[in-house]
């Protein structure tokens, strides 16, 4: 580039309206986990509020083998804790996934239709199942009804010792 060309080119940008875009931070909490092997994450859009992602645990995934396809309920469903919600086919068997706490999805995850294997690369980011919105109670409940990741890891080690024996 010339020198003119520099000088021009750095005149124009400094003329150009400047745009600020303002990203809405999403913050991702502890996550908890069912002895069924159901994990559950509140999300963070706002400090208030009590919208979750739900989905299996990577021994979950592990256990079933390859997951071919996913039956995700309608948004709007309501489901109490312990209620099936949803239905994983793999090569193995056939699945069931149960509600860690009481709520209605909000959203299920699109991507699964297509791509049901994201469950198995992914089972935290991207393989997740639906999104929820739990009440208040549920929300203050969860840390003492379900395992966090440590007592959920000891959990699968003395499951795996007693399906060794």
């Amino acid at each position: 580039m010339s020198t003119l060309s520099t000088f021009l080119f750095r005149r124009t940008i400094q003329y150009l309206p400047r745009r600020h875009i303002h990203l809405t931070k999403c913050v991702y909490h502890e996550r908890y986990y069912t002895k069924k092997h159901e994990w559950i994450q509140l999300i963070d859009l706002n400090k208030k509020s009590n919208e979750v992602r739900v989905g299996i645990s990577d021994y979950a995934q592990r256990a079933l083998g390859d997951v071919v396809y996913c039956e995700l309920p309608a948004i709007g469903t309501k489901f109490k804790r312990d209620d099936t919600f949803a239905t994983l086919e793999s090569v193995k068997a056939v699945s069931d996934c149960y509600m860690p706490l009481n709520g209605e999805v909000t959203g299920v995850n699109e991507k699964l239709k297509n791509e049901a294997d994201l469950i198995n690369k992914s089972p935290y980011e991207n393989g997740w199942l639906i999104q929820a919105i739990i009440d208040e109670k549920a929300k203050k409940d969860m840390a003492t009804t379900l395992m966090n990741e440590n007592q959920y890891n000891q959990f699968v080690e003395t499951t795996k010792e007693s399906t060794d024996h």
